[in-house]
């Protein structure tokens, strides 16, 4: 009897002795494995934005590979041609319809046509460097650049010397943005437009008005206020000036100003906004923009209601 309870205490003592090397070991393991540095992960930041295009502008933003998104650019008359006018809504409007294909993830082409000057636009964006949820790599940076073709009939040039190449100007910046948080993104965007034809004082004088390059700088800002809607502002600045002011007629640009708000989902956008770029041509809005976002001077704003539709296919 004895023996038998010195083997009943001795595998007793085994199983509990078993039980604590088990439990140590197992402690062990998960405190092991949680000190073991994680490796991290370079992957870009998702949700900057919704669609690639941003009122009167451009994001950084490519659409995946072998991706159609359907643009249309619509912008009202001026509000202030008042209530018998609809405040812009029956005054004549200006248009574009464009189509963009990406043909990698950073890699896209388009094309587009706007009803002002029966304009043609052949663009290219090219997204180069993309932030980084490690921080590694700070901020997104993409190029755009576009070429427009003025489709007018000829005698809409009404000078002498007219060349099929004075139709040609170019539109060209590069687009730097930073997510800070889940709720604001920032984007700046140095601008380089070329004009092949600028006017002259006359028909027959070689004194130049307007510059044929003109360097700008537009800021954007976006605030989340959920998962489908943002603010959004947008602000232009010419800082190129004129050769020379001759008459009111020749002014210097003034800022393209934008405000307004978007609703997004996983393939398309909405933004309603109202603006001063009527031209939705981007490098037209930067040189040739006469419109003001307050009265001033005893003229009225020249605030226009606008809205962009974007519709991706994947």
């Amino acid at each position: 009897m004895i023996t038998i309870k010195k083997t009943a205490l001795s595998l007793i003592i085994n199983r509990f002795v078993l039980s604590l090397l088990l439990a140590f070991i197992t402690t062990s393991l998960v405190i092991g494995q949680g000190s073991t540095p994680v490796k991290e992960v370079n992957k870009p930041v998702s949700g900057t934005y919704n669609s690639g295009t941003f009122l009167e502008n451009q994001t950084v933003i490519t659409n995946s590979a072998k991706c159609f998104e359907l643009v249309i650019n619509h912008r009202f008359g001026k509000l202030s041609d008042g209530s018998k006018e609809a405040w812009g809504i029956y005054s004549p409007s200006n248009i574009r319809f464009a189509l963009n294909y990406s043909i990698n993830d950073r890699l896209q082409l388009g094309v587009g046509a706007t009803k002002f000057d029966k304009q043609t636009d052949l663009n290219l964006k090219w997204s180069f460097l993309q932030q980084t949820t490690n921080g590694k790599i700070p901020v997104s940076v993409t190029y755009y650049g576009s070429v427009m073709i003025d489709g007018r009939d000829t005698k809409s040039f009404d000078y002498a010397n007219f060349k099929e190449a004075h139709r040609f100007s170019y539109f060209n910046e590069i687009l730097i943005s930073r997510r800070f948080c889940n709720a604001f993104n920032l984007q700046v965007a140095p601008t380089y437009v070329h004009y092949n034809a600028t006017e002259s004082a006359s028909d027959t004088s070689s004194v130049r008005l307007r510059r044929n390059d003109n360097f700008g700088l537009s800021v954007l800002g976006k605030l989340n206020i959920n998962s489908t809607y943002s603010l959004f502002v947008e602000y232009d600045h010419n800082f190129t000036l004129l050769y020379k002011k001759v008459s009111d007629v020749y002014k210097e640009a003034k800022p393209v100003i934008a405000i307004g708000i978007e609703k997004a989902t996983a393939s398309h956008s909405f933004q309603l906004f109202v603006t001063t770029g009527e031209s939705i041509n981007y490098q037209k809005n930067m040189v040739y923009n006469q419109n003001s976002f307050f009265d001033k001077d005893g003229k009225k704003s020249g605030l226009m209601i606008g809205f962009n539709i974007t519709r991706v296919f994947y």
